[in-house]
């Protein structure tokens, strides 16, 4: 038999989690990957065995719930994400299924859309992220002047963080890539980023180095909107894999859907055991049966009342079951939010609408108090 040959931090990781993995299914009830193909002491076993099954890892989330609930707290994710690194670099995966999400992240990075706006003695930036200026233009056009009202040398990067080739396993290439953003924000003197989207979140903290990441929900949190209407209504918030273990933030986008008015209620699948919305790790390419049965597993969990969440991929994931609104929406437009006339542009709409809240700041006509350097 041709056993393919582990990397070192794949064979760390398998080897931990084989001897450590008590077996006990607390995760894999919870898990339609693992309820069909086993315990992850039982997956890293059967690798160190064989080597059979590193393309599997693709058809797991990513989403982190089966080390929030391992009594062990093993590092489940590094260990799936490592299977993915090396399927890939042993020709034993295929990046073919994930083509329009890589065309997705290649178009979020290209000059078309990438922005660099930073002004004089400033050092502070907003990252929006790929989807969120497309899917919520009129939000984050809001989000930033709030921002900047109360930072008037805050700046503004458009870009992606490359998490999709991140999370396929693409190591060096999000190496390259993520490493020359980091590079080029250091090199202008940004020392803080704040994102609107907790995957830019987790990979600025985690690759970050020199580089302070915030959530914009922990300066909201501190700096809240006033004067807004008050709300009324039933909803629960749904927490992004990406800030599963960050209970700062939580903390924050809990305060801040009660100060809407509606009544949020909780569960016990909240915080650090949310489930995943269904688009984490791009399963739904391989396998859309574990991502509708995600998505359901939140539809269950919210019983007809209104999901709140931060990201707009969840939003754009749970809105073809449940109710579900972007936070963000909620804290600017919130009559609008509620009612749904907000608009969410989709398809080819998010690109234009992307290029024109590039616009705005990149004509000098539109942003005359914004001056640049670097």
């Amino acid at each position: 038999m041709n056993i393919p040959k582990l990397t070192p931090e794949l064979l760390t990781l398998a080897r931990n989690i084989s001897s450590k993995c008590t077996r006990c299914l607390a995760c894999q009830i919870r898990c339609a990957f693992l309820k069909e193909h086993g315990t992850p002491g039982e997956l890293a076993e059967r690798l160190l065995a064989s080597g059979i099954g590193l393309a599997r890892a693709y058809e797991c989330s990513l989403c982190g719930l089966c080390q929030a609930v391992c009594p062990l707290g093993l590092p489940l994710p590094d260990f799936f994400l490592a299977m993915r690194r090396a399927a890939l670099k042993g020709g034993r995966g295929s990046l073919t299924p994930y083509r329009s999400i890589l065309n997705y992240e290649a178009v979020g990075a290209s000059a078309l859309f990438r922005l660099f706006r930073l002004p004089d003695g400033g050092h502070t930036v907003l990252f929006p992220g790929c989807a969120f200026p497309g899917a919520h233009p009129d939000t984050a056009l809001a989000l930033y002047r709030h921002l900047r009202a109360s930072d008037p040398a805050l700046g503004l990067v458009l870009g992606c963080c490359f998490k999709p080739s991140h999370d396929l396993g693409r190591q060096k290439f999000f190496e390259k890539r993520f490493g020359a953003l980091r590079a080029n924000l250091l090199a202008r003197g940004v020392r803080t980023v704040l994102t609107a989207c907790p995957n830019c979140f987790k990979i600025f903290d985690q690759y970050g180095d020199g580089l302070a990441v915030r959530s914009v929900f922990e300066s909201l949190a501190e700096n809240p909107p006033i004067g807004l209407p008050r709300l009324h209504g039933t909803a629960i918030v749904h927490t992004p894999c990406p800030l599963r273990f960050e209970k700062k933030v939580q903390d924050d986008l809990l305060g801040l859907a009660r100060e809407s008015g509606l009544d949020v209620e909780k569960t016990r699948q909240d915080g650090s055991l949310a489930p995943c919305c269904g688009a984490g790790g791009a399963v739904s390419a391989l396998r859309a049966d574990y991502a509708e049965n995600w998505t359901g597993d939140i539809k269950t969990r919210a019983q007809g009342r209104i999901v709140l969440t931060s990201c707009a991929g969840c939003v754009q994931t749970l809105a073809q079951s449940t109710r579900a609104i972007h936070l963000l929406d909620l804290i600017f437009f919130p009559q609008a939010a509620l009612r749904g006339t907000l608009a969410r542009p989709k398809g080819l709409g998010s690109y234009l609408h992307r290029l024109l809240f590039k616009w705005k700041f990149w004509s000098p006509r539109n942003r005359p108090s914004l001056r640049t350097r670097g």
